[in-house]
């Protein structure tokens, strides 16, 4: 064998023994509507600060975020989410700009995120949005009912019947 080619040969082997493996964040591909039933929470908001610290000697970004609306699980209108930090599963959003979190409670309470968290908030508020108005359209519609039938038997009562025209002879 040629001296060169065993340096680079170990050369080869050296890096690839010294070398980390790689750790890509892997996301179920699942729907939106699946997704948010596995989830806790699920809120759409604006991250509005962001700091790093540790758990447990994990390194973690603690992000704050204003809650626009809430699609499911009971929050608050600002709260802490956790997440990995150094990872391919950091949670990174632009300050200010809405977006849709899925979120997980940790047993000690606090909510948890990472990249496969992020959603667009249209489609959250779509999968997860309840029908707005249902009660009021119910009232409605027996107060239309209501009016319809009470106007129906005081015709009925007085017996008139409306002047129609006559139809044309043929």
């Amino acid at each position: 064998m040629r001296p060169a080619f065993v340096a680079a040969l170990a050369a080869v082997v050296l890096a690839l023994a010294t070398s980390s493996a790689a750790h890509a964040c892997v996301c179920m591909a699942l729907p939106i509507d699946e997704r948010l039933d596995e989830s806790d929470a699920a809120v759409v908001g604006r991250v509005v600060a962001e700091r790093t610290g540790e758990v447990r000697g994990a390194p973690q970004r603690f992000l704050t975020v204003e809650v626009d609306q809430r699609v499911k699980g009971d929050v608050e209108r600002t709260l802490v989410v956790r997440g990995p930090s150094g990872t391919d599963c950091d949670i990174t959003v632009p300050r200010n700009r809405q977006t849709g979190l899925l979120l997980t409670k940790a047993p000690d309470g606090a909510w948890v995120g990472t990249t496969c968290s992020l959603v667009d908030a249209g489609e959250l508020v779509a999968a997860g949005g309840e029908p707005r108005g249902g009660p009021i359209k119910v009232v409605v519609g027996l107060v239309v009912l209501a009016l319809v039938l009470l106007w129906s038997f005081a015709r009925l009562r007085r017996g008139s019947r409306p002047q129609l025209p006559r139809s044309p002879s043929i």
